[in-house]
């Protein structure tokens, strides 16, 4: 692998770090994905001075690849034991375990860093929002973002 970069490698540690910010909180697949979102753009949604991926264009249609990415790192965490599945009503949920917490305490980059403080203003923003109405945020963000 020549290239970690848009993996389910890097998914994995963005999901690791993005559930570790939010207190146990279980998450569905989407709700990762758009939490993901909003850290990534996270100047778009005025959460911070930039953008955590640099002044990129923010296009949704690059919204399922990330979540298929998602879906293969939940998997591969799942299997190697640092997240919990629990079924609820509503589908599939989230949480990290202290396995991995242990490991997220290993990740200790200045992205790593950057990444936890932005995903933790992410989680602050959705608050008690459904998927349906952060994806409807997420749009009206960047229908803003693209009539610059």
């Amino acid at each position: 692998m020549d290239n970690i970069f848009n993996t389910s490698f890097e998914m994995s540690l963005r999901v690791l770090l993005l559930l570790s910010s939010d207190n146990g909180t279980a998450k569905t697949a989407d709700m990762i994905a758009l939490a993901d979102t909003i850290t990534i753009y996270s100047g778009a949604f005025d959460l911070s001075g930039d953008n955590l991926h640099g002044d990129i264009d923010f296009v949704l249609d690059k919204f399922d690849a990330r979540r298929e990415l998602i879906k293969q790192a939940l998997k591969d965490l799942t299997l190697r034991g640092l997240i919990n599945i629990a079924q609820y009503d509503d589908g599939f949920r989230y949480t990290i375990n202290e396995i991995g917490l242990n490991f997220c305490g290993s990740l200790t980059s200045d992205y790593a860093n950057e990444y936890r403080i932005l995903s933790l203003a992410a989680h602050q923003l959705i608050g008690t929002k459904n998927e349906r109405e952060v994806f409807a945020m997420i749009n009206a963000t960047a229908k803003r973002f693209l009539g610059r």
